[in-house]
């Protein structure tokens, strides 16, 4: 070999390494050729496919359930579509985004039921088109109204948020409205949108719509336009006071699930309002995160009939209520006397749910009635009108903007007027900082939003179809009206009566002085 030329000499180990180069190229080759290919979780532009459901948000164009809310999104999505042409223009006008939030497809387990979630965005609709195509709230900035499935389980609210924040400079979102139903996961999710960037959060205002319990007071960022629990509970007290109720005792029924502010805080807040002697007995409670709530209430009905209540306050979700109903029309004791059940504003979402007619025969009997303290009724009007004055009342009337987009949908719920005054809210506040801005181009931060809350109240008050809201230091609406609603044996739903805290509901006269 050392006789041999230099290249001669080099030519094994050169073939060697050749031979290695080779194997490693077609090893590669072979296991991407194996491998599958990337997956991918986009169904539209800001929607993730996420456990098998398509999360995130959009302008319209993606409808999260075809059947239950393709029109209405398609009706949005055009809306959205004629407020960008218009801020295209030259010297056109300026325009921000409002997130509308919620579980939009709601399961068999959910307190919301289809209709409700439909009803609630066509209010937020409703508003968006009184906002954009009238001047009675102002005219700038307009508003896009973006739609958003916050899905179930932290994983997909995580997707969804995170959709958010990436489309917040792109659609200029400076708030998120609607925000679901009152539990432990709502509120997590609420800081996060409300925190600064720096603490992992969003930094947009939020606006609940139909959020009630007392717990999520004073949490930073959020204001809400429904009257809270111990508002709900001062109102069935006061309804309890009245003179053909006065000597009625009461016994409590109340969901001790844990992670259910809701239930939890409608039953301690009712207890307190309660004037004393008037309880039939210890509280019973069950438990609806565990199987068997049916079998439960049923074995409850001899310490109910031993206790002999007058009332039953029934502290739980609305979805649980036809299983109390059912075995409570054939108590023991039943010949004794009528029980009145009183409940919360859950109890509205019954009408829609698949045990209506079960709440139907029982009350049919006679020996049950239904009363329930809503967040809004449109018989109220007539029952309160000081309660409820301004502009936003007759958008929901014969001729108003709600039944010109809508002909055949109830109100009954109160879903529409609730989700129509969250938005209004975020306009409010949003008209009020472009209106005082040093800015001349009409732009409005999230942050800036948050900071006018608190200015919203006394004559800057916004006068929402549920009632006049004069938002509090934590954030929750002051004497708020609070409607009593009973249900009939027919399934009618109507307004007897309008309270609030301490009696009275706030009126135009109170914060015009």
């Amino acid at each position: 070999m050392r006789d041999l030329p230099p290249w001669w000499r080099r030519w094994p180990g050169n073939v060697i390494s050749l031979v290695l180069a080779c194997l490693l190229v077609a090893g590669s080759l072979v296991l991407l050729l194996r491998s599958d290919p990337p997956v991918d979780t986009s169904c539209a532009t800001g929607v993730e496919r996420v456990e098998d459901v398509c999360v995130g948000v959009t302008d319209g164009s993606y409808h999260f359930d075809e059947k239950n809310l393709g029109p209405l999104f398609e009706r949005i999505r055009a809306e959205n579509a004629e407020v960008d042409k218009e801020s295209a223009k030259k010297g056109g006008a300026s325009h921000v985004g409002v997130v509308y939030l919620m579980s939009m497809v709601p399961d068999a387990k959910d307190t919301n039921t289809p209709d409700s979630v439909r009803h609630e965005i066509q209010g937020a609709y409703t508003a968006q088109m009184e906002v954009n195509r009238t001047n009675k709230y102002g005219d700038a900035p307009k508003i896009k109204l973006l739609l958003a499935h916050l899905g179930n389980g932290k994983a997909q609210a995580d997707t969804t948020l995170e959709q958010i924040r990436r489309r917040t400079a792109e659609e200029r979102i400076v708030a998120v409205a609607g925000l679901g139903t009152s539990t432990r996961a709502t509120e997590s999710v609420i800081r996060r949108i409300t925190a600064a960037p720096a603490q992992g959060g969003l930094q947009l205002a939020a606006v609940g719509s139909v959020l009630t319990a007392d717990t999520l007071a004073k949490v930073p960022g959020l204001v809400r336009v429904a009257p809270v629990n111990s508002d709900e509970a001062s109102a069935a007290a006061a309804f309890l006071k009245q003179k053909e109720n006065v000597r009625k005792r009461v016994l409590v029924v109340q969901d001790e699930r844990a992670d259910d502010d809701y239930t939890r805080t409608l039953g301690d807040t009712f207890l307190a309002a309660l004037p004393p002697g008037r309880l039939a007995g210890k509280t019973e409670k069950y438990d609806s995160s565990q199987a068997g709530v049916a079998t439960a209430f049923k074995t409850r009905m001899s310490t109910i009939c031993a206790a002999k209540p007058d009332v039953v306050y029934f502290a739980g979700r609305g979805i649980d209520l036809p299983r109390f109903l059912a075995p409570l029309k054939d108590r023991p004791c039943v010949k004794d006397r009528q029980v009145l059940v009183i409940s919360g504003d859950d109890a509205s979402q019954t009408a829609q749910a698949a045990g209506f007619q079960d709440i139907k025969d029982t009350l049919r009997d006679g020996n049950v009635r239904l009363v329930y303290t809503g967040l809004a009724h449109p018989e109220s009007w007539d029952k309160l009108p000081d309660a409820y004055q301004g502009a936003a009342k007759p958008s929901f009337g014969p001729q108003g903007r709600f039944r010109e987009l809508f002909k055949e949908e109830a109100l009954d719920d109160g879903q529409a007027i609730m989700g129509h005054d969250a938005v209004l809210t975020a306009v409010a506040g949003i008209r009020l900082v472009a209106e005082n801005s040093e800015n001349n181009n009409g732009a409005v931060s999230g942050s800036e939003v948050i900071q006018i809350w608190r200015s919203l109240h006394g004559p800057e008050s916004v006068p929402g179809a549920s009632g006049l809201i004069s938002l509090g230091s934590d954030g929750s609406p002051e004497r708020k009206a609070v409607p009593i609603i009973e249900i009939g044996a027919n399934g009618k739903v109507s307004t007897l009566a309008v309270s609030a805290q301490g009696g009275k509901p706030l009126t135009e006269g109170d914060i015009s002085g």
